[in-house]
């Protein structure tokens, strides 16, 4: 993401710095568009004049940090299919923000996932439009190039194991400053992504496998 190149850039820049701490602290909810004039020290009416509404102001920087995410993406996806490992496929993806991205005045990599995790907690009519736009086609290439190496996993356990990763995923990488559950934050996160991919790439052999799913049950007795 190119520095910003003027006045007004940076005082946008420093409006969606705010918002996405700010964001990914609270949620969409938790914060006012008064909470991020302040943490930006700009007026109000400044943010009102750039963005309209705190959900343009969401929308918008989201959209704003798609272009540098997809590319990192695809940029790591390239590499990993070249490598021909389904464990690389899966690890491209989870890591891309911390192995490709390009640094920026918005924000780091690892601030981009904490970011997005919080908007898979909103509600879909705020960030539909968005994903649909904006970060569908790099998703949508790495579930392409993952699941070539899985053609007989049915849906629901392609969507269950997914599901699951999502979870595991953004457990690793978007609790940095505080305990979950408990447990103390992951500070290698590079290496606890490798662990994941490969546990997953397992998982899903298995599904595709039949060696899990209730009809084999009373194999596994």
């Amino acid at each position: 993401m190119p520095k910003p190149s003027n006045k007004s850039d940076q005082t946008k820049a420093s409006m969606m710095r705010a918002a996405i701490q700010l964001f990914s602290e609270r949620g969409f909810a938790g914060c006012s568009l008064r909470d991020i004039a302040n943490q930006a020290d700009v007026n109000i009416g400044l943010i009102r004049y750039h963005f309209g509404s705190k959900a343009d102001l969401y929308r918008d920087t989201l959209a704003h940090v798609s272009e540098p995410y997809n590319r990192a993406c695809l940029a790591a996806l390239e590499q990993a299919r070249a490598s021909g490992s389904v464990e690389q496929i899966i690890f491209s993806w989870l890591a891309a923000p911390y192995t490709h991205w390009e640094d920026g005045a918005i924000l780091s990599g690892e601030e981009l996932l904490c970011f997005l995790n919080k908007m898979g907690y909103e509600s879909t009519e705020l960030t539909h439009e968005v994903y649909a736009s904006h970060y569908s086609f790099a998703h949508q290439e790495w579930k392409d190039a993952l699941q070539s190496y899985f053609p007989n996993l049915e849906r629901p356990d392609w969507l269950w194991c997914l599901t699951c990763l999502r979870g595991m995923y953004f457990n690793v990488v978007a609790h940095n400053e505080f305990a979950l559950w408990g447990l103390p934050a992951i500070r290698d996160k590079e290496h606890a992504l490798r662990r994941l991919a490969s546990d997953m790439a397992a998982l899903l052999h298995s599904y595709e496998h039949n060696e899990l799913t209730p009809k084999n049950e009373k194999k596994l007795r």
